[in-house]
């Protein structure tokens, strides 16, 4: 749904994904604005979700208790030579990064049991089908360490889900995985790569070691829980 207002996102069927719910404000608003907004199209959710388009309203709202949750978005020219990686990553069916995406779903703080997980999957399973996806992954002894994805986007790709197991971390194996996926973009002839992650504890400086560049910062609020 969309008005002057706001753009609202919303998957009724997947009610305990945080992500696929949000009143996405095209403009500077009042508190109690936000905040009705958000209760007139969440009144069946235990948690209220925004993106809210100014510094004021940010403020506002993290005062009266909402949680600030910022995203950085960078993007790097996808005509860039790759970055070179000390790890081979090959491009795999998704089935063989699932266990991975499983272990890094249940390590988020609203994954708090098996039906969330599901849910998790699920709204994975409908973004695949609808977006096509390609997979690639560092493997050791035939087990997959780390792995990231390229969502193509047509004119320009996504880099998403870029993981490595606890165990194998600090050997650049999502560098691996990442140069993999920049080395398709390429060949796909993608304008950009874009990528998204916390600005707060995310992996920004990784990022931009490998050429990306910040272009927005995307800020988030919630209050409730999933």
């Amino acid at each position: 749904m969309r008005d002057e207002r706001a753009t609202l996102i919303s998957t009724p069927s997947l009610p305990r994904v945080p992500h696929l719910h949000g009143v996405v404000l095209h403009g500077p608003a009042e508190p109690d604005d936000a905040e009705a907004l958000a209760d007139e199209h969440f009144r069946e959710l235990p948690f209220r979700r925004l993106l809210a388009a100014d510094d004021a309203l940010v403020d506002a709202l993290t005062a009266r208790g909402w949680h600030h949750e910022p995203v950085l978005l960078l993007a790097r020219d996808g005509a860039l030579e790759p970055p070179g990686a000390g790890a081979l990553a090959e491009q795999v069916p998704y089935g063989h990064v699932r266990g991975l995406r499983d272990e890094w779903i249940r390590s988020a703080p609203w994954a708090t049991g098996e039906d969330r997980v599901s849910d998790a999957r699920e709204s994975d399973r409908r973004m695949f089908a609808a977006i096509p996806t390609r997979a690639f992954a560092v493997f050791e002894q035939g087990r997959p360490l780390a792995y990231a994805l390229l969502l193509d986007g047509g004119r320009d790709g996504m880099l998403e889900d870029v993981y490595t197991t606890p165990g194998a971390r600090g050997r650049g194996l999502a560098t691996a995985a990442i140069a993999a996926v920049l080395h398709a973009a390429r060949a796909e002839r993608h304008e950009l790569v874009f990528v998204p992650t916390d600005a707060l504890e995310g992996a920004g400086p990784l990022y931009e070691s490998l050429g990306f560049e910040p272009v927005a910062t995307l800020h988030w609020l919630m209050k409730g829980q999933p």
